[in-house]
């Protein structure tokens, strides 16, 4: 019992910077220096997220290969005189606040997880996630409730 209160502690710890992840790229842009290129104003992003390899990076720390192309996609980035540049504006509330964790199955290599997340305007959201053990930690590889996730939906490179 200690254990499985440990480990859905650890887990909701673990989801909600990986949830936070996206938005840890795309905030740190404020108060940067900002291009206007086709109409579309971009704003610099700082140096520790200064190429798409090391945002990518940032994103494999929580999330699987594929989640963190997609959302590395999402960020609808350019790249201007070297520098990484994401797109200028507010873009939107979403659930992305863990609010409670309940383990579903666990297996060796895999948890599987229902977690309540809030920041919806109508309300907590049910979201399933299956999150690999790996040497390195956990990794999620599986996220329900993408269709209506911006961060979740591929754009152009």
């Amino acid at each position: 019992m200690v254990e499985s209160l440990q480990l859905r502690q650890a887990l909701r710890v673990f989801l909600n910077k990986a949830e936070a992840a996206w938005f840890d790229v795309y905030g740190s842009s404020f108060d940067r220096r900002e291009i206007n290129v086709g109409g579309t104003e971009y704003i610099q992003l700082p140096l520790r997220y200064s190429t798409r390899a090391k945002i990518y990076a940032y994103f494999r720390k929580y999330w699987g290969i594929t989640f963190s192309r997609i959302q590395l996609r999402s960020l609808k980035s350019i790249v201007h005189n070297g520098r990484v540049y994401v797109i200028l504006g507010d873009p939107g509330p979403i659930p992305d606040f863990v609010e409670s964790v309940r383990i579903l199955s666990i297996t060796k290599t895999r948890i599987r997880v229902r977690a309540m997340l809030s920041g919806d305007p109508d309300g907590n959201v049910p979201i399933y996630y299956t999150i690999a053990r790996t040497s390195y930690g956990y990794k999620i590889i599986s996220r329900s409730g993408k269709r209506y996730d911006y961060r979740f939906t591929i754009g152009k490179l």
